[in-house]
């Protein structure tokens, strides 16, 4: 017997509407009776929207939001569309008005501003803001759909960190999809799903750390919230663009104003980002003498705004910074993200193991494997697997929406033997050991 495809046409308070085999079935709005309906049909795979989901990903935590995208009319808020973002400086100037509101001192610059969402999020912005960027082409539109995707994923490894840091074994289910990703197929993997399905599984301890990104989950799954109608929109055309479905045609100029002011929308939305700082501990090390207290010294480097470059026997280079704190120290080579505005009072309350998360492995900073404590800080992120290794991109890695790779794009394959980079097995063991317990699969 061969599957039915089974789309989700539409659904009501108590019921699900749905299309078999070119017929009109309806169920009761419940999981367990959609469940019930696909093994039924023989069938794991599920249509609402533009999208397909395998059943065992869908939980409780997402039930709702993905059955209720069959009722999106696929267009922005109406208070959006009626007051698109038209201006170049003015979507700047909204953002700042945003941080500025929660209580965040910035200056007027661009790049002041941008670099308080950290640097996985905020080199898109700067590409948005550059010449390629302002040019009415797809660039742009890829632009800023990377600047959605990349927060996006950035949210995902924040509750990633914080589940793996406070929860056992045991509340890592349903993410074996995410695990095993395959590097190939990254680029279009559905990180709000993740998101939605990492959030529930938060032990109350780790609810503690970043309470913003719950309320924002709950707006997310909220049908009465434009952040739902916002997401759904910013989601529905980058997956376009994926498909070349996208064109530049007569309506293409009002998609990228449109496009602009959901983003906008959805940055002000993570404007509490900017009460979070994220670091590269690059080196940790010990001064410690009889009768005396033991000092560790932090070497690390601010992932927020540029660094400036310094040209010697042409390599980069940056001023490392240090930090001495007293019998406590964090975890060695790995990107942290703190709590707390400032970094000197981060590491001042580094005594409470409450107020910071260790974003790596599934975040890394590149420079600290090559041996050069000196060297500007090369940030890459899990992108999934490839054979027996894992697959890490580089964090301006820029999409390649016309099906054709972008030389510029940079990869890094961590294998359990890396002869070239011996201190990447190390890196090797710290994945495998994560992802083991969530996998299908054996490395």
């Amino acid at each position: 017997m061969t599957a039915q495809t089974i789309i989700i046409k539409g659904t009501t308070e108590d019921a699900i509407r749905l299309e078999i085999g070119g017929e009109i079935q309806e169920i009761r709005r419940t999981l367990e009776d959609l469940h019930s309906l696909l093994k039924q049909q023989q069938t794991q795979r599920v249509q609402t929207a533009d999208k397909i989901y395998n059943i065992g990903s869908i939980t409780h935590a997402n039930f709702d939001f993905i059955v209720g995208q069959s009722n999106w009319n696929q267009a922005l808020p109406s208070d959006l569309a009626e007051d698109l973002i038209t201006d170049e400086a003015l979507w700047v100037e909204s953002i700042q008005q945003e941080l500025e509101d929660i209580g965040v001192s910035i200056g007027n610059y661009a790049t002041d501003i941008f670099k308080h969402y950290g640097w996985l999020i905020e080199t898109f912005l700067h590409k948005i803001n550059t010449k390629p960027g302002r040019e009415r082409k797809l660039r742009r539109l890829s632009f800023m759909t990377e600047a959605f995707q990349s927060s996006l994923r950035y949210l995902c490894y924040i509750q990633l960190s914080t589940l793996f840091k406070y929860a056992g074994p045991g509340r890592k289910e349903k993410l074996a999809d995410f695990a095993d990703m395959p590097a190939a197929e990254e680029a279009g993997y559905d990180y709000l799903d993740l998101l939605l399905r990492v959030t529930e599984q938060l032990p109350e301890r780790g609810r503690e750390f970043m309470p913003e990104l719950l309320e924002l989950v709950d707006e997310i799954k909220s049908s009465e919230s434009s952040v739902q109608t916002t997401v759904l929109f910013l989601t529905k055309y980058r997956n376009d663009l994926l498909r070349q479905a996208v064109v530049e045609d007569d309506a293409f100029s009002h998609l990228l104003d449109e496009y602009l002011t959901a983003l906008v929308f959805w940055m002000r939305q993570l404007a509490f980002l900017a009460k979070y700082r994220l670091v590269s501990i690059k080196n940790i090390s010990v001064d410690y003498r009889l009768g005396s207290n033991k000092n560790f010294k932090h070497q690390y480097g601010e992932l927020h705004g540029m660094f400036a470059d310094r040209t010697e026997d042409g390599e980069r280079d940056f001023d490392a910074k240090t930090k001495v704190v007293k019998d406590i120290f964090t975890y060695n080579q790995s990107v942290l993200l703190f709590k707390g505005k400032d970094i000197e009072g981060c590491f001042e309350n580094m005594h409470d193991p409450d107020t910071y998360v260790s974003l790596s492995p599934l975040v890394i900073d590149q420079s600290v494997y090559s041996g050069k404590p000196t060297q500007t800080p090369e940030i890459f992120y899990y992108a999934g697997r490839e054979g027996g290794s894992f697959r890490l991109a580089y964090y301006k890695n820029e999409l390649a929406y016309e099906d054709k790779p972008l030389n510029s794009n940079k990869q890094l394959n961590v294998r359990n033997q890396n002869n070239k980079d011996k201190l990447l097995n190390g890196l090797f063991g710290q994945l495998s050991k994560i992802f083991q317990p969530l996998s299908t699969s054996r490395l």
